[in-house]
């Protein structure tokens, strides 16, 4: 599901996950939660709310609730990245709703140098505790983890009004039933006119509505949901290219070889080469 429900997350507060990848990307999506993203190695790109920012080993962004982001690996990386349940951490910040977040290595001020690169020394200790796995090791990353969050809401926050209820948010909740009903139906050959029809909007005001809030059209957004899962399969059966192709949804098989060389910098083939040799 590209809309991110993180569902796992409200129970613990904080999620970490430790991602190896020869190539992936992710489009675009949101969350309730405060997302980081930090760069081991490789390098990649991120889009977040339309801008992009490249991103290279030992950086970290950090990706505020409710935004929509993309992300992109570029060739061989490894990740860390860190889920922090808003709700949650309301506990121990009972005003958090007032912070609002944003960190970027290209937006960094100056003054916030030193508690950034303080930050990064933080994320380090985590990839050790993961793979020499001592006892307790979860709880240690937990209190890592915190201690990340304690320098974030101090050094890369902006406190201001109390978010209401926006038209933005309201056009999250359209996208979400949007996204989700691409999800489910992305083998199908969705037409625009079906779709808007099934959200009771007129196939301008669809059109100008997807555009508008995701930065792609509806036709290529549905084509890189279809390219997600075929990749992913790719990597994980044996499956045909061109069976995977139909499967999820592809007629046009040179737009498929297009679009993935463009996304993934590859063919599909040398994707499965590439793990077939890993």
């Amino acid at each position: 599901m590209i809309y991110e429900p993180l569902f796992k997350l409200e129970r613990t507060g904080v999620q970490i996950h430790y991602y190896t990848s020869v190539k992936k990307y992710n489009p675009v999506h949101w969350h309730s939660a405060i997302e980081l993203i930090y760069i081991l190695n490789g390098q990649g790109m991120i889009m977040i709310e339309g801008k992009y920012y490249p991103v290279v080993a030992g950086e970290f962004v950090v990706i505020d609730s409710n935004q929509l982001h993309e992300f992109r690996y570029m060739g061989a990386s490894m990740s860390v990245v860190i889920h922090f349940s808003r709700s949650s951490m309301k506990n121990f910040i009972p005003n958090l709703e007032e912070y609002h977040f944003r960190c970027t290595r290209a937006d960094l001020k100056k003054e916030q140098l030193a508690a950034y690169l303080e930050v990064c020394e933080l994320l380090k200790k985590l990839p050790p505790l993961y793979v020499m796995h001592p006892t307790g090791y979860k709880l240690k990353s937990q209190a890592v983890a915190m201690e990340v969050f304690f320098e974030l809401v101090n050094q890369f926050a902006v406190q201001g009004e109390v978010l209401q209820k926006t038209a933005k948010q309201e056009d999250l909740g359209r996208l979400e039933e949007i996204i989700e009903y691409i999800e489910l139906h992305h083998k199908e050959q969705i037409s625009l006119e079906e779709i808007a029809s099934h959200f009771y909007l007129s196939r301008e005001y669809f059109s100008r509505f997807f555009r508008k809030n995701l930065g792609v059209t509806f036709s290529r957004y549905v084509n890189q949901v279809r390219l997600m899962h075929i990749y992913q399969e790719i990597c994980n059966t044996q499956s045909g290219i061109m069976e995977l192709a139909e499967k999820h949804g592809f007629t046009n098989y040179k737009m498929f070889h297009k679009m993935f060389r463009e996304i993934y910098g590859c063919t599909p083939r040398e994707v499965r080469q590439d793990q077939k040799e890993a």
